[in-house]
């Protein structure tokens, strides 16, 4: 403890006592009107003596290190408030970061989210004039089939009425052939059957009515290749009889120049039914 002008404190604080007592008692002595027979009491006499100094400094050693332990608790305890102070310091600067890492990851997610939005809104318009484009293409290639169809379809019935004009043309010109053609084997047929007639030896058993048929195998120069009966006429001299006039012909030079498709038609095997005129009854 620090001294009072040279003497301790607890001196001091004997003195301050007894000034109290003092002045109390003055206090209520003036405050009573009546006279009242104080009786003093016995003074006390204060002596200032001298402390011995090796204790003196054994206090003033105590009283340093009283001094220097509250000092190091009460720097103890502002390295603790200052410890808590930066504690605390970093928890609310590591919140504010993660609020504010927050508010960046929700403010990116929200972005994300509207960015995802709109190129979800992209697609889906991208989607729909995508299907407007296909279903116009469609339409446009069913309406090129149709058109196509329809002009395939009056081009068939364009071929198919010139075929048939054709084939009525055709059916015309080959029913005229036909008709030709009928009127040459019919004429041919009549020279082959004079011809044969003209070298006929009528047999004494020939008889009015009498028919045989004969096949002639002939070449387009008119020569006779064979001759066969077909049917008989039921008299082998008969028969025997027009077989050899058609061997004496030998050829048939009328054929000769004839197309060769009305000849292997109609000559190349000629059935002749031999039928002589002016036969007895």
């Amino acid at each position: 403890m620090t001294k009072f002008n040279g003497y301790p404190v607890s001196v001091f604080f004997a003195m301050l006592l007894h000034g109290l007592i003092f002045g109390a008692l003055l206090y209520m002595q003036q405050a009573n009107t009546e006279v009242i027979d104080v009786v003093r009491p016995p003074s006390v006499k204060a002596l200032l003596v001298a402390e011995n100094p090796q204790a003196q400094n054994a206090e003033l050693q105590r009283q340093q290190q009283a001094q220097r332990v509250q000092d190091q608790r009460r720097e103890e305890q502002r390295r603790q408030e200052q410890a808590r102070a930066e504690t605390q310091r970093r928890e609310e600067q590591q919140r504010r970061e993660a609020e504010q890492i927050a508010q960046q990851q929700r403010a990116e997610l929200q972005q994300r989210q509207e960015q995802e939005k709109r190129q979800a809104e992209q697609r889906q318009v991208a989607e729909q004039q995508k299907q407007r484009e296909e279903q116009q293409k469609r339409e446009a290639e069913q309406k090129r089939q149709q058109e196509v169809a329809a002009q395939q379809e009056a081009q068939r019935q364009e071929q198919l009425r010139q075929q048939q004009a054709l084939q009525a043309q055709q059916d015309a010109a080959a029913g005229e052939a036909a008709r030709t053609d009928a009127e040459f084997v019919m004429a041919y047929s009549a020279v082959i059957h004079d011809l044969v007639q003209q070298n006929w030896s009528r047999p004494p058993s020939a008889r009015n009515g009498m028919v045989v048929v004969l096949r002639i195998t002939m070449v387009p120069t008119g020569d006779v290749l064979d001759v066969a009966i077909v049917q008989s006429s039921g008299d082998f001299a008969f028969d025997r009889a027009a077989e050899s006039a058609v061997l004496k012909v030998r050829r048939f030079t009328e054929l000769q120049g004839m197309e060769t498709r009305l000849f292997d038609r109609n000559f190349r095997s000629f059935l002749l039914t031999f039928r002589p005129q002016d036969l007895l009854n």
